[in-house]
């Protein structure tokens, strides 16, 4: 679903760049060729004002039959006869536009643009005095060989815009979905995690259940068959909890209920409960800690993160090791450090510990219970109250999860 999405988002993207970069090229093609046509408009008004006119004023009409080289100058009648022209304009005679002539016999300055032989001319008519009006034209064979330049430029680099339209489109398409794509590989993931996780005690829990019903037993019987249904539903219960904290995580921090929590006395409190785990494994627990040491937080989700740091080195500390559990404060910050010995572990499997269900290769060889969450969820009850956890393992195969949590 993702990747036909990308696709046709890239194709729209792609689009909408280039109609708005053709767009902004036409646009700039018609603002040049204005401006190209206004330029030599003023510069041909200039010269009629401040050099024909004035020259007519002064000196007549014939000493226009030797002036100028550069505009072509002629002076017209009221039926569009050429009375004088300049030395340049002798053999030039376009067609008189009728129109425009009135119009600058009324006393306004008109343009047209006109092709005269081969040539493409702006022609100006601009009066002079009652019996007499004047043309001029100058060439824009220049400024037509400027446009076409500029044209030719755009489609020589036309290839290269879609090209680099496509590139962009398909960078921003990727990095605006990827946050999207990220929650839907989540979800799948998730869900395919939540129907496999939860099918094993279901099925432990049908199966107790049909053997109860095949003949009648005893209270005694009943009783066990009870006892093992309520495991396999504390079991449903727990993972439960764990999912929906693993399905929040991926969306925001979790919501919490602050107060004033003493970390020594849930520490306390969680090793008495492991301390027949940890004498039957025959490990060696040491805990240090640093009375009147609290912190504002959530005391059920901190407990449950402790608790998975005691579960996590409970399972992979070998028989006869040593557990180490100390705690200190530095710069308004707790520090939790839950260390014990392990078998060797690649830094693959390092890096993956956080990860949701994965378990390593030593769970899979002692056939550890476990879903692969408690790592991952402690990780985010941490982040959630603006702390961190973090992993070390040295060459002495000790392994050690350090909690860094703000005291407020």
């Amino acid at each position: 679903m993702i990747k036909p999405t990308n696709r046709r988002l890239t194709v729209v993207f792609t689009s909408v760049i280039i109609i708005f970069s053709i767009t902004i090229l036409y646009i700039s093609y018609l603002f040049l060729h204005e401006s190209i046509i206004r330029g030599v408009k003023r510069h041909m008004s200039e010269d009629i004002r401040g050099e024909f006119l004035d020259q007519f004023r002064r000196s007549g009409l014939d000493p226009f039959k030797n002036m100028w080289d550069e505009h072509r100058f002629q002076i017209l009648n009221r039926q569009g006869g050429v009375v004088v022209s300049t030395r340049n304009s002798v053999d030039f005679y376009p067609e008189t536009n009728q129109e425009l002539l009135a119009k600058a016999f009324a006393g306004t300055q008109v343009f047209e643009n006109s092709m005269v032989g081969n040539e493409p001319y702006l022609i100006s008519y601009f009066p002079i005095d009652g019996k007499y009006v004047g043309r001029a034209a100058a060439s824009v064979r220049g400024e037509i060989d400027y446009e076409r330049s500029f044209v030719r430029l755009i489609l020589f680099t036309f290839p290269a815009m879609l090209l680099l339209s496509y590139l962009v489109s398909r960078y921003l398409v990727n990095h605006a979905m990827k946050p999207i794509s990220d929650v839907f590989t989540f979800q799948e993931t998730f869900s395919s995690n939540v129907t496999h996780e939860l099918r094993s005690p279901l099925a432990s829990l049908k199966g107790n259940f049909e053997v109860a019903l095949r003949k009648e037993r005893t209270a005694e019987e009943y009783r066990e068959i009870l006892d093992a249904g309520l495991k396999d539903v504390d079991r449903i219960i727990d993972l439960l909890n764990n999912l929906y904290l693993l399905a929040s995580s991926k969306f925001k921090p979790l919501d919490l209920f602050r107060g004033k929590t003493d970390i020594n006395l849930i520490i306390k409190t969680v090793a008495d409960a492991y301390a027949p785990s940890i004498s039957e494994k025959r490990l060696r627990l040491t805990v240090s800690d640093l009375p009147g040491l609290t912190c504002l937080c959530d005391e059920g989700l901190i407990r449950r993160t402790i608790e998975n740091l005691f579960d996590n080195a409970l399972k992979y500390t070998p028989e006869g090791g040593q557990i180490t559990v100390t705690v200190s404060s530095r710069e308004g910050s707790i520090i939790l450090a839950v260390s014990n010995t392990c078998a060797t572990m690649t830094q693959a499997e390092k890096e993956r510990l956080f990860e949701p269900f994965y378990r390593g290769m030593r769970s899979v060889s002692i056939n550890s219970e476990g879903k692969g969450l408690g790592l991952y969820i402690a990780r985010y009850i941490i982040r959630s109250h603006g702390g961190e956890i973090a992993v070390k393992k040295t060459d002495d195969n000790l392994f050690s999860l350090t909690v860094t949590l703000p005291m407020k």
